[in-house]
């Protein structure tokens, strides 16, 4: 059964809708704009008896968004069903704790057409995996970029931290020093819990492919 939903208009918004739900009553589930609206309105062609539904998933620190069409009759009854004018939006149930407190829109400039969703969620869902991503964002990094290059996360299990390098580090051949003598001695420094670093860059693909050291390697922490 679906969870009741409460349908607000703002005086102060007149071009969103806010949507509750009865579970979270201290926090709107999704915002959609006018934008937003529209666009399922062009998308469904006057069908008001087929919906959108948006599922969200997250993985290595980012959230991925998929709408697809609902046919008649095939609606998840465990969804929620949110009033989207005379339309219906859905949003997968097990998706709620990821997308709530975002507002959806749907952008459209010149030949530039994409939805936008600003999504206050975090996007690691562990503290230890979101305090990394910090430091290889606002420490790591800014250094790379002056040489055009970047390190992400793009995982933490047991401990160990995996990366993935891309622009001028990608194939770059001081990208293995650059891990052992620069990212290693940060992330030790700042997280002693952590006891490895694996690369998993695919470096011959890189704009310098003359990397040689093997993919996936585990370089070994000094303390």
């Amino acid at each position: 059964m679906n969870t009741p939903l409460r349908r607000v208009n703002l005086p102060h918004c007149m071009f969103c809708t806010f949507i509750w739900s009865d579970s979270m009553s201290d926090t709107f589930l999704v915002l959609l704009t006018q934008g937003a609206i529209q666009k399922v309105r062009q998308a469904l062609q006057g069908r008001s008896d087929i919906g959108v539904r948006l599922t969200v998933t997250r993985d290595a620190g980012e959230f991925k968004y998929k709408f697809d069409y609902v046919a008649p009759g095939q609606a998840d009854p465990n969804d929620f069903a949110l009033p989207c004018g005379e339309y219906r939006f859905f949003i997968q149930r097990e998706s709620e704790a990821l997308i709530k407190g975002s507002t959806i829109d749907y952008s459209s400039t010149g030949m530039a057409q994409a939805w936008v969703i600003d999504n206050p969620n975090p996007a690691w869902d562990t503290e230890l995996a979101r305090e990394i991503s910090n430091v290889f964002n606002e420490t790591i990094n800014p250094g790379l970029a002056e040489h055009g290059g970047h390190i992400k996360l793009v995982g933490l299990k047991e401990n160990i931290v995996y990366v993935e390098m891309s622009g001028g580090c990608q194939g770059c051949t001081m990208a293995d020093k650059t891990l052992h003598h620069g990212v290693i001695r940060i992330l030790s420094e700042k997280f002693p819990q952590i006891t490895g670093l694996v690369d998993v860059t695919d470096h011959s693909a890189g704009t310098n492919p003359f990397f040689t050291t093997p993919t996936g390697t585990l370089p070994t922490f000094k303390h």
